[in-house]
């Protein structure tokens, strides 16, 4: 049985997978839900192929395969992710990803990919490495072998090489043929190759250049790529993977704020359901709330089902104590929000008006950026509505 470990943070993800794996004989499963417990994992077991998502806390999938090009050469990988980009796959596969598959995952999909790649890596590992394709050509060349080449590229795509007493005769590579699929080959980073018999009949000359002169052009074209073909293929994944989150997070943020005025405009959301809508946009709320400075609770949304009876006139205490507090400190102008941190929860109270603040009490493993970033966006939505005539 090979033994395949699947690395992703969503643990119905893995059940999922397992359970899927279950009928197949051929495969024993390990998870891990971040790369960190992934390479616990891989240092005590004898791992035949990695399957692993991109971003993971604690350590993501990125971080991972590169310690494994460093600690685990020998094991293979397939990437699973929900960036699918054409860039990152190629950056993916230059690093010596087998395969790239698209999330969400078919579970028959993935059961095929995995068995493709351990074929793959099978052939390969029974293959000559260690040279550089190029050095092991011309090694070839010198020896005047009569011999069938085949080069196996790491995601799998494979080609031919023929030599008739040390000359080069022909080149296949998926459509290509000739020169141009000899240079495809040259080109092809982390490469292993294997040695087969010569076919029978020979097959004809389809070379235009001779190896040497192929060998100057496919060195050329290399470095004319120029720094793409040079950089960390992992690092320019991690970019491109950056960059695309950035633009999601940038469409989400400003679709919700589209979608907030559009309904705050169109007059059909109140005060309650705005809170509502606010802690939707918050990590780990507890309870929300706009009071007035008499003590009296204007609206709620609680979620947790805290008690919050201090939000309202014990707060409104508070706030009127530190505004005080402010006043008497020359020169720090005047007194926006209040933090109280416990043992639990961070309470964030925030001026909305002179008569109202907003209240916010958060789990502590909520982001306290968060909270102020997402309570700044919604303040001035909260204060016209309390503008508005009952």
């Amino acid at each position: 049985m090979k033994l395949l470990l699947i690395v992703d943070d969503e643990p119905e993800l893995l059940l999922s997978i397992k359970s899927g794996f279950e009928h197949n004989g051929r495969f024993r499963i390990l998870t891990a839900e971040n790369g960190r417990d992934a390479l616990e994992l891989l240092d005590r077991n004898k791992v035949d192929l990695v399957v692993t998502d991109l971003r993971m806390p604690v350590m993501d999938g990125i971080e991972l395969l590169s310690v494994m090009s460093e600690s685990f050469p020998e094991v293979p990988h397939i990437v699973m992710t929900a960036f699918g980009t054409p860039l990152i796959e190629k950056q993916l596969k230059r690093a010596g990803a087998i395969e790239v598959l698209e999330k969400p995952l078919d579970i028959e999909a993935l059961e095929q990919a995995v068995s493709r790649a351990l074929d793959v890596h099978e052939g390969q590992s029974r293959s000559l490495s260690g040279l550089a394709l190029s050095s092991f050509l011309q090694l070839v060349a010198m020896e005047e072998k009569t011999v069938h080449i085949k080069v196996f590229h790491p995601s799998g795509r494979n080609g031919s090489l023929f030599f008739r007493q040390g000359e080069l005769i022909d080149a296949e590579a998926d459509q290509l043929v000739g020169d141009e699929a000899a240079l495809e080959m040259l080109s092809w980073e982390n490469a292993r190759v294997s040695m087969k018999e010569f076919p029978s009949p020979a097959p004809g000359t389809r070379m235009q250049s001779e190896l040497l002169p192929l060998l100057f052009t496919a060195a050329k074209r290399e470095e004319e790529h120029g720094s793409e073909d040079f950089s960390n293929p992992l690092e320019a994944a991690r970019l491109e993977l950056s960059r695309l989150e950035g633009v999601r997070n940038n469409n989400q943020q400003t679709t919700r704020q589209t979608d907030l005025t559009t309904t705050l405009t169109g007059g059909t959301m109140g005060l309650k359901d705005l809170l509502k809508k606010m802690a939707d946009d918050l990590d780990g709320v507890l309870a929300i709330q706009v009071t007035g400075m008499d003590g009296i609770t204007l609206a709620l949304h609680n979620p947790s089902g805290t008690d919050v009876e201090a939000f309202s006139a014990k707060f409104a205490m508070v706030m009127k104590l530190v505004e005080k507090s402010a006043e008497s400190l020359k020169g720090l102008g005047e007194l926006e929000e209040n933090l109280v941190q416990t043992k639990n929860a961070w309470v964030l109270t925030r001026f909305i008006t002179p008569q109202h603040y907003l209240g916010i009490a958060v789990s502590r493993e909520g982001t306290l950026g968060n909270v102020r970033l997402i309570s700044l966006r919604y303040i001035e939505h909260i204060r016209k509505l309390l503008a508005k005539p009952e």
